[in-house]
């Protein structure tokens, strides 16, 4: 049995914000802006492996495949700086710019020499296998010789661009540390995307604009953060035609995580979603269109996703306890009684075709309405009262026309009693004017046009 969880104290809660920031305190105090060493291991930052927080997007960093023999713990140890292997960094503005090392970067320490390509050395490995598993240690008699035939055996080097955009030169020149971005890789042998940044590392100074971005310690500052780091999802999310980001790619659908603005697109989020809209509409729009809301908010397409499995059988529970709630999103003649009334479970009187029976008075013992419930003379229970106190009730089972074959001054109904629903001061008191003037296709419904019931006389 699992212990029960307990209260994180405000202390723990501050090792969790430096553990998010990736940051570890260096001074309490702000100092003045100093030179910064990009390309050595600072040991500000442990290694990502160790970081303990969710790990680089697969979405947005494709898996990578390097068949490679490499330490950069073993290299940095020897004082080999970042630029010495990967001085493409300094130049490159697009984050497809492939920045692996080329041969050529290695032979300024491996004497490499594809004539000898099994030579042992006194100095660092220059034989193939040393870097490349697969290669073998020895020749054989099976070996090709030495050629493009034996350097096929060489597996391929696979890291296809993220998507994403990023600009190492700008980070550059702005003296943020390697390490910043890809951790203490003096800790680390092979570099995977395991030590490509997450966003809470991005966010760590590109907040500009961003809620709460003041709150952060001026402690966990770098460089860049006081320079004023643009907080725009675009400044890293590639953008689609019609201004909002690219979220679909061949690895998958990009979304929110949740972390920063509890917006996790989970399956309860259909229902949950007005909290986060609310706090912030332009948020939401960087992925959707406004289109793309009233898909749903304009009642035509129906989301199939919005109700739990078997909600038809359950939904009258949440029908009777809050009825406006299902009123937003569905109409109750069209949508909820006329389910009801294929279904058959309504009262036949209000059915086309049904027998000249009223619904206020079924035929049959099993009746629903109390008795006085549509007598001439209103009565303790009257529909009348219930009718003007929450005509939604009625609506719920009957259609207009039932209203209508006893409240219409118009030939045509069932009963012909032509009942007037007003009260006795509904013309002096200019009730009937206002109602009129605003809406006069609803007076038609029982009196003909040129009638004198039309012109609310005084």
């Amino acid at each position: 049995m699992s212990k029960p969880k307990q209260a994180v104290k405000g202390w723990q809660w501050a090792l969790v914000l430096l553990a998010i920031m990736g940051h570890s305190i260096v001074a309490v105090a702000e100092e003045a802006p100093r030179a910064i060493d990009l390309f050595s291991a600072i040991g500000a930052q442990p290694a990502t492996a160790d970081r303990g927080g969710p790990e680089p997007s697969r979405i947005l960093y494709p898996d990578q495949r390097l068949p490679l023999r490499f330490s950069h713990a073993s290299h940095l140890r020897r004082d080999i700086s970042c630029v010495t292997c990967h001085s493409q960094a300094l130049t490159s503005t697009q984050a497809a710019d492939s920045l692996l090392p080329r041969e050529a970067a290695c032979q300024s320490c491996h004497a490499i020499d594809h004539t000898q390509l099994f030579k042992k050395t006194d100095g660092p490995p220059a034989a193939c296998y040393a870097c490349h598993p697969g290669m073998p240690k020895a020749p054989t008699a099976q070996t090709p010789p030495a050629g493009p035939q034996l350097e096929a055996l060489v597996p391929q080097v696979e890291i296809p661009p993220p998507y994403l955009k990023f600009n190492h030169q700008l980070h550059a020149k702005n003296q943020v540390p390697c390490a910043t971005c890809h951790g203490d890789l003096s800790q680390v042998d092979l570099a995977t995307r395991a030590q490509l940044p997450t966003m809470a590392q991005c966010l760590a100074c590109h907040d500009q604009g961003l809620h709460g971005a003041n709150q952060v310690p001026k402690l966990l500052r770098t460089t860049a953060r006081k320079q004023g780091a643009p907080g725009r999802c675009a400044t890293c999310h590639l953008m689609r035609a019609d201004g909002t980001l690219q979220v679909q790619f061949p690895t998958g659908i990009l979304r929110p995580s949740g972390n920063w603005r509890g917006d996790e697109h989970g399956l309860d989020f259909t229902r949950t979603h007005r909290l986060t809209a609310q706090s912030d509409p332009d948020y939401c729009s960087s992925c959707h269109r406004r289109d793309y809301c009233q898909q749903c908010h304009n009642g035509v397409l129906k989301p199939m996703d919005y109700h739990g499995g078997d909600y038809q059988t359950r939904h009258g529970l949440e029908a009777r306890r809050n009825q406006l709630t299902c009123t937003s999103c569905h109409r109750q003649q069209t949508f909820c009684l006329g389910c009801h009334e294929r279904l058959g479970v309504i009262h036949t009187a209000t059915l086309p075709g049904s027998p000249s029976v009223s619904a206020f008075a079924p035929a049959t013992s099993r009746r629903f309405h109390p008795d006085g419930w549509a007598s001439p003379t209103p009565g303790p229970s009257h529909h009348a009262f219930e009718a003007q106190r929450n005509l939604r009730t009625c609506t719920s089972c009957h259609r207009e026309q039932t209203c209508l074959d006893c409240h219409s001054a118009l030939p045509g109904g069932r009963f012909l009693i032509g009942k007037s629903p007003h009260p006795a001061d509904f013309v002096a008191s200019g009730r009937c004017q206002a109602t009129a003037s605003r809406n006069p296709r609803m007076c038609l419904k029982c009196h003909r046009e040129g009638s004198a019931e039309l012109t609310c006389p005084n």
